[in-house]
């Protein structure tokens, strides 16, 4: 009998019914390092507790407040305080994605953290744990939350068990989760030697029988555990699947060339098919993370120098428009200093990349992808681009090689509300106005929608497609509900305003 939590009552759902969507405006990762993106602009985040050398997690409630965070093995409430019973938990601080956060469709007190642990090649390191979740309950705790102690380390099976190597390693270190198209579920993907595994978590909990989807290219295990690393990822749309194999190799914990391969993903039955190695092993450097554009046009990828992926580090650009999508590569920036590093898209529509300099053990820069829907240089890379320490101390918080991935769908393209969409360069959710300046917010007029605006998570009174005479700096959303049986979904404005000058 398919396992499966349930949880009885009425609640809000909160992706179809949210208005705020702030969920991944707080990042914790590296050494101590804190990020938010609630005005768009990132900020430093002070208390910190995370220190892990890749896998982290983080999630906030719908208006951007901080609810908890995980390294795999431990989760961090809201104070920065260890859970109760938050400790012991079968992820690995040195897996590519130890952590991952799942909210339950049905209540917003519930949230499933999705752990890998880390493959490990040698007996002496520990038992391999493979794929599990754990449930958090939000009301426990005195509203800090805690993991509920019958609802851990639920193991989930991605791999044969008559399979010897199979049954050894369980898993890959790969990871990510999308919306799936009935608006009212979530699909968790992981990889496995030649296995995609599809979980859906819905208003009943998860379903531990997977979607298996086969693919045409294995990655052995008798390459592990470096055949493992490396990020997966699913598009803000939830139509394509992007995968970094750092190693596709034969020889136990030796090094070896990997590549980069794209998939079309049904969002509909979790299938994935279509393979695309758009990044050849034949180059032989060692990928590593890879995110998409928030239109889902556009790749990127991190790629080592070498089979050791410890030589000069690439950042690549595919663009998924083209007729011939290998053939659209670009080297956006080749660095002699950074490791490859995982790359994030944020909710302000750039990607942020972990940079990390072994050698000299640094890590006080996030690059950011500016323009990341422009081709090549015109997407404007900055290498230093956020610095990652505390502007009232100076003290370096330090990014390490992992950044926190979220469920991709909260990523998706918001429409255009402020109507400035004849400009394709300009940042289209932000607005200058001066005092006393007054401005209609406009979203697309759909025969029986129903529309909820918001400012900064607070219910507005207005129900029409438009928002007269908004004057008022903050965050102003509108959820768009077709009822038609289509998603909802969003426009948002970022409104600052500004003095008249003194003349």
């Amino acid at each position: 009998m398919v396992k499966k939590y349930f949880f009885e009552g009425i609640f809000m759902l909160l992706y179809t019914c949210s208005f705020a969507q702030g969920e991944a405006d707080n990042w914790f990762f590296g050494a101590n390092a804190g990020v938010n993106f609630s005005t768009g602009v990132p900020t430093y985040v002070a208390g910190g507790q995370i220190n892990t050398l890749e896998g982290c997690a983080s999630i906030s409630d719908p208006q951007g407040g901080l609810l908890f965070y995980s390294d795999g093995k431990r989760v961090w409430d809201k104070n920065h305080v260890v859970m109760p019973n938050g400790t012991g938990l079968y992820g690995d601080d040195s897996s590519t994605s130890s952590a991952l956060i799942v909210p339950s469709p049905n209540n917003s007190n519930i949230y499933y953290i999705f752990t890998v642990d880390e493959p490990h090649h040698e007996a002496n390191e520990g038992p391999n744990r493979g794929l599990n979740y754990s449930v958090v309950d939000l009301t426990l705790n005195g509203g800090n939350g805690d993991v509920v102690s019958s609802e851990k380390n639920i193991h989930l099976i991605t791999y044969n068990s008559a399979d010897s190597d199979e049954n050894k390693y369980k898993c890959s270190e790969k990871i990510t989760a999308v919306k799936s198209a009935d608006c009212n579920s979530f699909w968790v993907v992981t990889h496995f030697v030649n296995k995609y595994y599809s979980f859906k978590i819905d208003d009943t909990g998860v379903d531990t029988v997977p979607v298996v989807s086969v693919t045409p290219t294995a990655v052995s295990t008798s390459g592990y555990r470096r055949n493992s690393l490396g990020y997966v990822k699913a598009s803000p749309e939830g139509d394509k699947l992007a995968v970094a194999h750092l190693g596709i190799g034969t020889v136990m914990g030796a090094d070896s060339p990997g590549g980069v391969f794209l998939y079309d993903f049904d969002p509909i039955t979790g299938i994935v098919s279509n393979e695309l190695e758009v990044y050849n092993r034949s180059n032989g450097n060692s990928p590593y993370g890879v995110e998409f554009s928030r239109s889902g046009g556009k790749l990127y990828a991190t790629v080592g120098g070498g089979v050791a992926g410890i030589g000069p580090s690439l950042l690549v650009q595919y663009d998924l428009t083209s007729a011939d999508i290998v053939a659209s590569e670009t080297i956006v920036n080749t660095s002699n200093t950074y490791f490859s590093g995982a790359i994030q898209l944020a909710p302000n529509g750039k990607i942020y990349r972990a940079l990390f300099n072994f050698n000299s053990n640094n890590g006080s820069y996030l690059g950011v992808i500016n323009d990341p829907e422009l081709i090549g240089a015109a997407s404007n890379y900055v290498e230093q681009g956020f610095a990652v320490d505390n502007p009232a101390t100076g003290i370096t918080e330090a990014s390490r090689i992992g950044l926190p991935p979220f469920i991709q769908s909260l990523f998706a393209e918001k429409v255009d509300i402020i109507n400035n969409d004849n400009d394709p360069v300009l940042v289209t959710n932000t607005l200058s106005l001066c005092e006393g300046e007054v401005y209609t917010l406009t979203a697309e007029n759909i025969t029986n929608a129903t529309y909820t605006w918001t400012l900064d998570g607070n219910a507005l009174s207005g129900t029409s497609y438009e928002l007269a005479g908004i004057n008022t700096a903050g965050t102003y959303l509108v959820e768009v509900n077709p009822n038609n049986g289509d998603c909802p979904f969003f426009g948002e404005a970022i409104v600052s305003v500004f003095p008249l000058p003194i003349i």
